[in-house]
């Protein structure tokens, strides 16, 4: 393949690709496909023993954070220095070239077969020299590589031998002119899901930092000529600017920043723009603009782009919140949850998934979010893309879809998840993991000749907020008045997801000191019953639509600050939280009230399923 013919074959995208793309979509009437008869992907994942608490990042957004301190100190960057960490990922095959102790099986010390052997070495060599090099002339300045993608359990080295779908430009001068469109929505009957063509995207560094800890910011370099003499195109919007606007308004006056000029972007995702990657470069080199970026932590990485990685292929932008899963569930999972309801029965419309809240979160992650949507099936067969540990390397897209963070927040649009879908999306997990829903009869009935019921609660004992001092108190007191309740307390929930999701599906009731482990009220049978203890905020499980989703209830418990929760039925159950709301108490009267209120609501369901017997 020659150079020229490389550089026609990747072009910018028209309205006619973008129809082509959304003709790929399938519709929304396309039901009668059942799930047993849908494609199982769960083979394709390979398991690791990695811990649940050692969630894996990225190198290179630390190195990246260290970077930046030396630049707000005054310091230069240095671009020329590379950690040995960054260094480019190598074939096995190569491994050995240029090292200073080759292996001895190809010099043997009799002299006998010595020339043998070297003969043999050097033919090894040149094959494996011709092949790399051979590779390098697929793509004008750059090698046409498989190194970013992987089917799920497959090595992470590069194939040399080169793809159709991913184009590498080690010199970002040579990348051929492209000319971004889009925002388009996905689908005219569901919001939330975006297409774009011919953009970049880029990592916020310093979202990542504690106490944050926010892995789901984006940068999108958008590339329009019109915006050539703004000198601050490439500067990000502020976290406070991007709050301020509407959701969904791209393109309109009100999303419209006047201190930089241009559009901010939406949600989870903050738009730069420039006329080249080039022409990026130097705008982000500017120093009113690094400035600007550094005073409202809105720096990117790759903060100056070496080389260029260029999808051909139409990939999906997975971000979300890694540390925090009642984020993850609410802000991006419940987002995507209507298409998948219409992907899995038409087909997907990505053929890869990129991600960097988690190094692979498709294949061998153990976070909580990237189990779930392996279980589920998320994604059906498209295979995770990997980044590289460099913050030198610009990845860009032809085809990007986005799934726009916190749209589904409060569940408030109507007809994008119906209890169909809440049902079909529970069913799935529930299968792969074992649960039961509904509740199952037969056990309701053995536990009532037991004379026994499930209370899940938990102290949140490690969290900064809202810690319960004394939960094991009360337990210890109201197992004297209620033998009959098993009073079941979870120390902590730093523990694999299947056995999370055990203990909330083995629960009639769930009190907890509030916290991102609620996200696993997804897991309980029908009909559980909720009472979650907070001095401030509660979490997104908290809302009346959701507990109408998965057929649960919810019991208020209202908090005071000023003075303690009196023993007297008119401030009804309550916590005395301190004035920083760290920690809370909560006296022998209310506890003993709500399990006595719990007991009650759980009887009066039982006796409608044991009726029915």
């Amino acid at each position: 393949m020659d150079n020229h013919h490389t550089l026609t074959r990747r072009t910018t995208a028209t309205d006619e690709d973008f129809a082509n793309l959304l003709q790929r979509q399938p519709s929304l009437s396309e039901d009668n496909i059942t799930p047993s008869e849908l494609p199982d992907t769960s083979h394709k994942r390979k398991q690791s023993d990695v811990a649940l608490n050692q969630l894996y990042i990225g190198q290179s957004d630390l190195r990246a954070t260290f970077e930046l301190e030396r630049i707000e100190q005054g310091a230069e960057e240095d671009d020329d220095q590379v950690h040995p960490l960054q260094a480019t990922l190598q074939s096995p095959l190569l491994s050995y070239i240029g090292s200073p102790t080759p292996p001895r099986v190809l010099f043997s010390s009799y002299p006998s077969i010595k020339n043998v052997r070297f003969i043999a070495a050097f033919v090894v060599l040149a094959t494996v020299a011709i092949a790399f090099f051979g590779g390098l002339r697929r793509s004008r300045g750059g090698s046409s590589d498989d190194w970013g993608s992987e089917m799920v359990g497959e090595g992470l080295w590069f194939d040399s031998d080169g793809s159709d779908w991913l184009q590498f430009y080690p010199d970002p001068g040579r990348l051929p002119k492209m000319a971004s469109t889009g925002p388009k929505h996905v689908h005219t009957k569901l919001g939330g899901m975006h297409l774009f063509t011919d953009v970049c995207v880029t990592n916020n560094v310093d979202s990542a930092k504690a106490p944050e800890l926010d892995t789901s910011l984006r940068g999108l370099v958008y590339f329009d000529k019109n915006m050539a003499k703004n000198p601050k195109r490439c500067v990000p919007c502020s976290t406070k600017a991007m709050n301020d606007r509407a959701e969904d308004k791209w393109g309109e006056p009100s999303s419209l920043d006047s201190e930089l000029g241009h559009q901010c972007g939406m949600k989870g995702l903050h738009t730069m723009y420039a006329t080249s990657v080039i022409d990026w470069n130097d705008c982000m080199a500017g120093t009113e603009n690094r400035q600007f970026m550094i005073r409202n932590k809105q720096n990117q990485s790759p903060s100056r782009a070496k080389s260029v990685r260029y999808f051909e292929e139409p990939t999906l932008l997975l971000s979300f919140k890694a540390n925090d899963r009642d984020s993850a569930l609410f802000d991006t999972l419940f987002t995507y949850l209507p298409y998948w309801h219409v992907f899995r029965k038409g087909g997907y419309p990505f053929d890869h998934v990129f991600s960097k809240s988690v190094q692979g979160c498709l294949s061998h992650s153990r976070n909580w979010f990237c189990e779930l949507t392996h279980q589920m099936g998320a994604f059906g067969y498209a295979r995770e893309t990997n980044w590289e540990e460099t913050h030198a390397t610009l990845y860009c897209f032809k085809n990007l879809y986005y799934n726009q963070l916190e749209y589904q927040r409060t569940l408030s649009h109507p007809g994008q998840i119906t209890k169909k879908i809440m049902d079909e999306f529970r069913d799935e997990v529930f299968s792969h993991f074992g649960l039961q829903r509904p509740r199952d009869r037969k056990e309701m009935i053995e536990k009532d000749r037991k004379l026994a019921m499930r209370i899940l609660l938990h102290a949140n004992t490690s969290g900064d907020k809202n810690r319960w001092d004394n939960l094991d108190k009360l337990v210890s007191s109201a197992k004297g008045k209620h033998p009959h309740v098993d009073l079941l307390i979870v120390p902590d929930f730093d523990i694999p997801i299947a056995e999370q999701a055990r203990l909330f599906n083995s629960a009639d009731a769930v009190v907890m000191a509030t916290g991102d482990h609620m996200a696993n009220a997804i897991f309980v049978p029908d009909d559980t019953i909720f009472a979650e203890l907070s001095c401030g905020s509660l979490s997104n499980t908290n809302n009346p639509r959701f507990m109408e989703l998965i057929a649960g209830s919810a019991t208020n418990v209202f908090s005071i600050t000023t003075s303690s929760c009196s023993e007297s039925s008119s401030d009804g159950t309550c916590i005395s939280c301190l004035e920083d709301q760290s920690s809370f108490t909560m006296s022998d009267y209310s506890f003993q009230a709500l399990v006595d209120d719990i007991v009650k609501k759980h009887s009066e369901k039982t006796s409608v399923v044991q009726d029915g017997r």
